[in-house]
């Protein structure tokens, strides 16, 4: 999406908000690497978070400092699993007191002699979880990466795969439009627990 009309539309003193903002805020670009940027760039990449989120847009809110979760989920014991309609989630690692917000890549199926997993990264979903106990499942994202990114079972009955094949997951938690330093996950394809 195009900001660059409400952009033009800021007073100079909402623009030097952003711009010095940018020297102290590096952002998540589209190919993966975070690096500070323009004022102008900073603020077309936090409304376009914003968007994806599904929050406004609120051009003249600067994002404020943002406290980030650290090791909160994980793919232990989640999948992908393939059997029925399939499973694709994460699991709490931590108990997750407010609702959060996570965007989420992930890669199509690849074996273990991939040596570069992330030029397969695509982005799936904005997903939205509520507060968590420790050890919980999120619920199931497999519909939306079908979506984007194709099937993950395998030739075999019930999606098996005769050799095994994994997914990878960078994730970033989302807060007002920032996003955190990236998280990279690899979950194991499988039938079944």
């Amino acid at each position: 999406m195009r900001w660059n009309k409400q952009w033009k539309q800021l007073t100079r003193d909402q623009k030097a908000a952003w711009k010095t903002w940018a020297k102290s805020n590096p952002v998540l670009l589209d190919h993966g690497v975070v690096r500070r940027v323009s004022g102008e760039k900073a603020f077309t990449i936090i409304l376009n978070n914003r968007a994806i989120a599904g929050e406004a847009a609120n051009p003249t809110v600067v994002p404020a400092a943002a406290t980030w979760l650290s090791g909160a989920l994980s793919v232990r014991d989640v999948g992908p699993f393939t059997t029925g309609a399939g499973f694709m989630g994460f699991r709490t690692e931590q108990e997750i007191v407010a609702a959060t917000k996570w965007f989420v890549w992930a890669t199509r199926p690849l074996t273990a002699m991939e040596t570069h997993p992330q030029r397969w990264l695509r982005f799936v979903k904005s997903l939205a979880l509520g507060a968590l106990a420790n050890d919980t499942p999120t619920a199931s994202f497999a519909d939306d990466y079908r979506a984007v990114v194709g099937s993950f079972n395998g030739p075999g009955q019930d999606g098996e795969w005769a050799e095994d094949h994994f997914v990878w997951f960078r994730l970033h938690q989302y807060v007002n439009g920032q996003l955190s330093p990236g998280v990279v996950l690899k979950g194991r394809i499988q039938v079944e627990l």
